[in-house]
């Protein structure tokens, strides 16, 4: 089986959290699903206690740079090119200059490899970065498969970046404790699990919100796990000095890092609260509360309809306005047939969009399935075929479904090149959408709602002869 490599973007990288979240988790659901050689590159940065919970996983550290971005690169760009041969499969995390260096010199060396960049994206990033630039349009052009966890940014980045494919790869749950998930029985806990206090996680919304309606809900409590930035201390000071019955009531749990007792304090609460005002798509945590049946309250970020299925399983909050949280708040907690239902509804859907067993099959699948340009024909020749096939879809076959997966990509491939003679301005988009639940009616459990999209989809594409 081919070896994968995932080299560290910046300096001080690899941590031990990383390890479980995807950029740990990738790599070694390939090693474990596929048999890959999977390896993680970056600089020690000390102990990595949840590498035993990962078996198969390697790590290699490049010296220390201290901090300093050019020794960095340089020993990032030595690591390549003494190892070049064997990292068959490049996979990097976020679109940084750094990024862009190490892919072109891989691909130098490499021209046969296949990269891999999974964007940490928010819209605010991504306008930031001049992807006309050689730099990063070289470094794009260089991918085999990019892709974003949350679909708000995958459509936008489609339609931002013409000449390149985007797709959708949900960030996801891998139950490290090993054990089955405990099914506690929930308690009046409202939670939040992350870096406490930081600016972009805005914990203060959540404290402020409870404030206002804590007298309406004399038995609910709020918990709060994960380290505490120290300047954080300056609001709770003051804000037990404002609220001192609160004292009781609002509870930090520290950083858990035994993922056993961090689960169990998912199972016990009924509400996961997620403030923040920008994430990379859709945050670790909110897989691993879907998944031990809390309610999502989330503020608006790029993935709040992606976590809350459309606010079937949670609601959706105006960023940074603790107004708007009071309210959804005292409406949720006051509604016992919705928290009842709320934990059946959570499991169920995050089984079957966040589970790393299904996530890394559809990533393997790209992986193998990358159209060249001499898989280039006709397009809407490919396209009459494709949708004979697509309207038949409810009798296809595991070998049929991937086949029209494979077509699905070479007409996306298809419509980038002749992206400014298409009528359809969209198309792109559109042929990602239909490839995305195609994908899902393999890896997921097959819904008719999906397909039914995919028809509804289909309808709306016309298309002229380029």
């Amino acid at each position: 089986m081919p070896s994968v490599y995932t080299l560290a973007s910046q300096p001080n990288h690899w941590n031990n959290t990383q390890l479980l979240k995807e950029c740990g988790l990738i790599p070694f659901m390939l090693h474990k699903n596929f048999g890959y050689k999977a390896v993680m590159v970056g600089e020690n940065t000390g102990d990595y206690p949840y590498l035993e919970l990962l078996p198969g996983l390697e790590m290699d550290f490049i010296p220390s740079s201290n901090g300093n971005i050019e020794v960095f690169v340089f020993n990032s760009v030595n690591y390549v090119n003494k190892n070049y041969q064997k990292i068959d499969i490049l996979i990097m995390r976020g679109l940084y200059p750094t990024t862009c260096v190490f892919i072109q010199e891989y691909k130098q060396k490499r021209p046969d490899g296949k990269v891999y960049l999974y964007l940490d994206a928010n819209k605010y990033w991504m306008d930031n970065i001049r992807w006309e630039d050689p730099l990063f349009f070289n470094t794009l052009a260089s991918c085999d498969v990019i892709s974003t966890s949350c679909y708000k940014m995958t459509e936008y980045l489609n339609k931002k970046w013409p000449p390149f494919i985007v797709e959708h790869i949900p960030n996801g749950f891998f139950n490290a404790s090993g054990e089955q998930i405990i099914k506690y029985v929930k308690e009046n806990i409202i939670l939040t699990v992350g870096r406490i206090g930081t600016d972009q996680k805005a914990n203060h919304i959540l404290l402020l919100a409870f404030a206002m309606v804590a007298n309406n809900l004399p038995n609910w409590k709020v918990h709060l796990a994960g380290p505490v930035e120290a300047k954080f201390s300056e609001f709770t000071d003051q804000y037990f000095k404002n609220f001192p019955q609160l004292k009781k009531r609002v509870k930090f749990l520290g950083n858990i890092t035994d993922k056993k007792k961090l689960y169990a304090e998912y199972a016990k609460a009924k509400i996961f609260a997620l403030t923040s005002v920008v994430e990379g798509g859709a945050p670790n945590v909110t897989a691993e509360a879907l998944f031990h049946g809390c309610y999502t309250i989330t503020s608006d970020i790029d993935a709040a309809v992606d976590i809350t299925d459309s606010e079937k399983c949670g609601r959706i909050f105006s960023i940074n306005d603790h107004n708007a949280l009071y309210k959804i708040l005292l409406k949720v907690c006051t509604n016992k047939k919705l928290l009842q239902d709320a934990p059946q509804k959570s499991t169920e859907f995050a089984k079957s969009h966040y589970d790393w067993d299904l996530i890394i099959n559809r990533i393997n699948h790209l992986l193998n399935n990358v159209p060249t340009d001499n898989d280039v024909g006709e397009l809407n020749v490919l396209w009459q075929q494709t949708t004979e096939k697509l309207i038949n879809i409810e009798t296809s076959s595991k070998e049929e479904l991937s086949q029209i997966i494979r077509d699905l990509s070479i007409l996306e491939k298809l419509a980038v090149k002749l992206f400014n003679e298409i009528e359809d301005a969209d198309l792109k988009y559109k042929l990602n959408r239909i490839k995305e639940k195609v994908l899902n009616i393999l890896y997921s459990s097959p819904a008719p709602q999906i397909k039914r999209d995919i028809l509804e989809i289909t309808a709306q594409i016309t298309l002229d002869s380029p």
